[in-house]
């Protein structure tokens, strides 16, 4: 299987830092409000351009926006692993390959993943500076490591990873231990709704 994980709300908790990020680099764009925790649990489209639009950007700077919040993340970002997250990475790293795909910035996910020790557990980061949905990356990663939809998961803690996920024709997983609710998820249907990690090793242990 190709498991496709998001990163920040599923991964790492990184709520508090992500927003102190989000408000640093809205400091550079007077005409915005600054973000605020409930942006992050209700936004339907969890990417830092849809975040600048939401607190009142538009075209250009909405984009440079999104790239202040990457360079933010460049400067100091430090997260802690979920509880049991590195146990059931490196189970099931032994069967399936891991990929994530992220809002975050690549680099940056990447080394702090290193610096967490789960690194060599997974395969390849995708990060928001792409500048493509989830869907197409998801779409991008089956086809360079040869997997077919049938055999891949999307697993995510907001609306929009559960319908990139449908939207690529993938298994969908949603987990309720990140950014956003677990009735809100739950009204995306997924395939799947899990409270802790361990359950990811039941739905597909080998």
């Amino acid at each position: 299987m190709l498991i496709n994980f998001d990163y920040d709300g599923v991964i790492v908790d990184s709520f508090d830092e992500l927003l102190d990020i989000a408000i640093r680099a809205s400091e550079e764009f007077p005409a915005s409000r600054k973000p605020a925790k409930e942006d992050f649990h209700s936004i339907e489209n969890l990417t830092f351009l849809d975040l600048g639009q939401l607190i009142g950007l538009n075209g250009d700077d909405a984009k440079q926006y999104s790239d202040a919040v990457f360079s933010e993340q460049k400067k100091s970002w430090s997260v802690s692993l979920f509880p049991t997250i590195a146990e059931v990475f490196s189970e099931l790293s032994k069967y399936h390959t891991l990929v994530v795909i992220t809002a975050s910035e690549s680099q940056v996910v990447s080394e702090n993943l290193t610096a967490l020790g789960i690194r060599d557990t997974i395969t390849k980061v995708l990060g928001g500076e792409l500048g493509l949905s989830k869907s197409d990356r998801i779409d991008m990663v089956c086809k360079e490591l040869g997997f077919e939809k049938c055999e891949t998961l999307m697993v995510g803690d907001a609306i929009s990873d559960i319908r990139q996920g449908k939207l690529a024709n993938v298994t969908t997983v949603a987990v309720t231990w990140g950014f956003q609710d677990k009735q809100l998820l739950a009204r995306e249907q997924p395939d799947f709704q899990i409270s802790e990690p361990a359950e990811l090793l039941e739905i597909y242990p080998k």
